[in-house]
């Protein structure tokens, strides 16, 4: 095996033994664990204890104690009330839509839960209790929640940083088309959808010759005035690209009016009713279990799915929808079970803060409790991406002999990757593992491959 080793080491230019790790970058810091479950035997450790960013492997963290808190079973639930009177087919009042977070409404990763089914249901039921007319307006009744403080502005007003909201509608993200003409000219937004009215998104992106998506959107709820910056190809007519929504709530309601008049049910915007009518109940609107929200959160990454969650923790323990309430429930509940206190710093439930810090030593110890001591392990483990098969995971440990051998989670941003999950080696041994780069310079994709040569060598080596 030492020679083996010594090969492996000569042609990758980095070092693997129980003792050290270290990637072809001399510069970048990394930290490595992989743990036999059932015997603790360290497979595999270098600077374990050392904290580094740790980008969507905080998913992890956030999903595992949602299971255990909240339990697979847990669902969402939305709402919906008449506040006034029905007479001869007319809604003397408002329409009331009471939100408790639901980050799947109108959501495209389950079948379920498109704007055209929720739309059609709401419609629906409005028809069976006779409403033809809403003399009133659309009121939604949510949390007030604060952007995360330690989330970059640069990702704020994309759609892979789309803040929860406390109404959430089409996975908060609008789909802009922009127009291109030769290199060096600015393009020009020739679609929003959905609309997001009153809001304006203003192009300052030019066109390059590259065929590269590198246009960026900026904006945050409370400014009207969004813009584009960056580059997008040259000489397209229907170049796509992704926002977060600056207003959920607004832009659901501007729909469903739309909706509804075109399925024959009028909103009049009467704003002078009185809105202390006794509420009745409409109906309600249940959401995917949580073991399908998490199933989604681990296998594509869904930044808003897991800070949703992380703020559902926060109210349903504390009362309150807040980042620190919901980070504080995560680490009171950790605390009695591994040695959270030294191996974790959390800010967020997506990874998406720079400011939060895991160790693989910690990462390692709530893999290993999880499938130890979680009578929720089996959902938790079908949450997980398979290597070289699916979701994160896809295309890396690819090497056939490692089919069926990983699964786990990546993360990543500028200068960071990671994975971290269970493996089981040819020798039989069954490991939790986790592996953490940070301030690399050389590309990513490098680091990738090192990474994935490191781990396939060690399952086909123990």
């Amino acid at each position: 095996m030492k020679t083996l080793l010594f090969t492996f080491m000569l042609s990758l230019m980095y070092i693997t033994t129980v003792g050290q790790f270290q990637l072809s970058d001399k510069g970048a810091i990394t930290s490595l664990k992989v743990q036999e479950i059932a015997s603790a035997e360290i497979i595999a450790s270098h600077n374990e204890d050392l904290r580094l960013t740790p980008a969507s492997l905080t998913k992890i963290v956030t999903t595992a104690s949602a299971l255990e808190l909240l339990g697979p079973d847990f669902t969402y639930k939305t709402n919906f009330y008449f506040l006034g009177k029905i007479k001869k087919g007319r809604l003397l009042g408002n329409l009331l839509i009471k939100s408790n977070g639901d980050p799947t409404l109108g959501s495209k990763y389950f079948d379920q839960t498109t704007p055209e089914l929720i739309y059609s249901k709401i419609a629906e039921e409005l028809r069976m209790a006779g409403v033809k007319y809403i003399d009133g307006v659309i009121v939604i009744e949510s949390d007030t929640i604060s952007y995360s403080s330690s989330r970059l502005w640069e990702d704020m007003g994309n759609y892979y940083g789309a803040s929860p909201q406390g109404f959430n509608w089409s996975d908060n993200t609008t789909e802009l088309t922009l127009c291109s003409a030769e290199a060096g000219r600015t393009a020009e937004v020739v679609s929003i959808e959905p609309k997001i009215t009153p809001y304006t998104i203003k192009c300052q992106a030019v066109a390059a010759t590259h065929n590269n998506d590198s246009a960026y959107v900026y904006g945050i709820k409370n400014i009207n005035d969004w813009w584009i910056e960056g580059s997008i190809p040259q000489n397209r007519n229907k170049f796509k690209i992704k926002a977060a929504m600056p207003d959920p709530e607004q832009t659901f309601k501007n729909g469903l009016e739309v909706f509804l008049i075109d399925h024959g049910i009028s909103v009049d915007h009467n704003e002078h009713l009185n809105s202390n009518f006794e509420r009745t109940v409409l109906f309600t609107y249940h959401s995917p279990t949580l073991s399908e929200i998490i199933k989604n959160i681990n296998h594509v990454s869904n930044n808003l799915f897991a800070d949703q969650v992380l703020l559902t923790l926060g109210k349903e323990y504390k009362g309150v929808s807040s980042w620190d309430n919901g980070n504080k429930v995560i680490e009171e509940f950790w605390s009695s079970k591994i040695n959270f206190e030294n191996n974790f710093r959390l800010h967020d439930g997506s990874g998406l803060s720079p400011k939060n810090l895991i160790s693989a030593n910690g990462m390692v110890q709530l893999l290993t409790w999880m499938q130890k001591n979680s009578i929720n392990y089996e959902v938790f483990e079908q949450s997980l991406a398979k290597g070289g098969e699916s979701g994160t995971l896809r295309s890396v440990f690819k090497n056939p002999l490692l089919k069926g051998k990983i699964m786990g989670k990546s993360g990543s941003m500028e200068g960071v990757l990671g994975y971290c999950g269970y493996l089981s080696t040819l020798a039989g041994k069954e490991a939790a593992f986790c592996v953490i780069a940070n301030n690399y310079i050389v590309p990513t994709k490098k680091i990738r491959q090192e990474m994935d040569e490191l781990l396939t060598n060690l399952i086909l080596e123990k």
